[in-house]
């Protein structure tokens, strides 16, 4: 491509002459990309599902930096745009740089997005000799594949990356959408009528941005929809040259119809021998339920076990990201609650715990506990996620679970959420906290 076609086909997508939409202003993420790009010769990675908001959130930066600094000094490149596709390889990186640094922006600090680089083969080749010449760049990635934070950063960037995991939007961001801003902590109380009201809809339509932004819930799960065969075809069909995409859409329909439950891969391998009466190896399923994860459509937590054969072995339980996705794909929704106040559990322990502090547990004897949080080596904290917690069956059951699982694993913490029950309740020398599910999902730590 000509320099000068380059600049025209960038142009309408960066702040240079025009304004640009930058959407709901997500402060939380922003204030940590700021605090990133002050780092010296790295590589910002902003990664999450497909239409989280990372587009919008690289160009909130540059907005911010194109204030401090200047227009000029910000450039937004996306490779999915349909001009660049003939030319996705490290030269088209190279023909941009210096198509910018001749019509826009010659000397001074550069803020640079590139928006989907997965797209562009040897991307990876191109940002390390940029951190090696040392040019005043910064430089920030986004992409819906946590590829970018293994084989392709760790072998060519190794040290030289720092990520950003985006979720879709959280409660309290929903809520702040919604001009329902929770600065105090009386405020929580005051105001717990419109926040109960508030979840119903968060639980049932999720938090993507574009979702929550939009107003006619008739076009709401059409949408959503629409994101996750977004996923399927764009993230995984395409990107891992996939011949049978219907079966991917089957997997990634099962996987996320059994959410908040325990399953394995030879056991959705049955499942779907008998929906297609066709063979299936085993393996076949366990790359696909890898690409799902890779495409953050969905993520797996294994057994608490000190031995990691046992780990190996026993089955994982299966989350969806968005409760919105489980809504628009599954037809049992309205009566999982408990399974879908699990999943919400789930994706708030996901945030601010990470992945790999994140178990269940399980008994010989069949007591089991939703969620096992390690910190460091020690269990920090033991969590049952119980919808009903008046039924005192159910309550007997999730109580006895947690003591037995608190006294194996040597941990003191034991909580209960629930729908609206708070409190806190001794039995055998064991205290259990009660907390429900809209206070958990307002607070930052658990």
């Amino acid at each position: 491509m000509k320099k000068e076609e380059i600049i025209e086909t960038l142009s309408p997508l960066n702040f240079w002459d025009k304004s640009q939409d930058t959407g709901f202003k997500r402060d939380e993420y922003l204030k940590k990309l700021d605090g990133l790009l002050k780092s010296k010769d790295v590589v910002i990675c902003l990664v999450g599902v497909r239409r989280c908001g990372k587009t919008y959130l690289a160009k909130q930066i540059l907005e911010q930096k194109s204030k401090e600094y200047s227009k000029e000094s910000t450039l937004y490149i996306l490779f999915e745009e349909p001009k660049f596709e003939p030319y996705l390889n490290v030269q088209l990186l190279d023909d941009i740089y210096e198509s910018y640094k001749t019509y826009i922006h010659k000397d001074g600090i550069s803020f640079i997005v590139l928006d989907e680089i997965q797209n562009v083969k040897l991307w990876e080749k191109w940002i390390r000799i940029k951190l090696e010449k040392k040019e005043n760049i910064k430089i920030i990635i986004t992409g819906s594949s946590s590829k970018l934070l293994s084989s392709e950063l760790s072998t060519v960037l190794t040290g030289r990356t720092l990520t950003l995991k985006i979720f879709p939007f959280s409660f309290k961001e929903f809520l702040s959408y919604k001009k329902l801003n929770i600065e105090k902590e009386y405020e929580i109380i005051t105001k717990k009528k419109e926040i109960k009201k508030h979840l119903t809809e968060y639980l049932t339509y999720g938090g993507f941005p574009q979702i929550v932004l939009e107003k006619d819930t008739s076009l709401k799960n059409q949408m959503l929809k629409e994101i996750f065969e977004g996923v399927i075809y764009r993230d995984i069909v395409f990107r891992h040259k996939i011949k049978d995409a219907h079966l991917v859409k089957v997997i990634a329909e099962l996987a996320i119809n059994n959410f908040s439950s325990l399953i394995s891969a030879t056991k959705l391998r049955d499942i779907l021998v008998q929906l297609i009466s066709k063979k299936i190896s085993p393996n076949y399923v366990v790359n696909i339920l890898e690409y799902l994860q890779e495409a953050f459509l969905i993520f797996q937590i294994p057994i608490f076990s000190f031995k990691v054969k046992e780990q190996k072995l026993y089955p994982k339980k299966i989350y969806c990201i968005d409760t919105g996705l489980i809504n628009a794909v599954t037809t049992k929704f309205t009566k999982d609650f408990g399974r879908i106040y699990e999943n919400i559990v789930a994706i708030h322990l996901l945030k601010h715990r990470g992945k790999e502090n994140i178990f269940y547990w399980k008994s010989s004897e069949g007591y089991e506990v939703d969620f096992v949080i390690k910190e460091g080596l020690n269990i920090d904290q033991l969590i049952q996620v119980c919808y009903n917690i008046e039924n005192e069956k159910t309550k007997e059951r999730e109580i006895n679970s947690l003591i037995k699982a608190g006294k194996e694993l040597n941990c003191k913490k034991l909580l209960i959420i629930t729908d609206d029950y708070e409190g806190k309740e001794k039995i055998n020398s064991k205290t259990i906290l009660y907390k429900p599910l809209w206070k958990l999902l307002l607070s930052e730590k658990i």
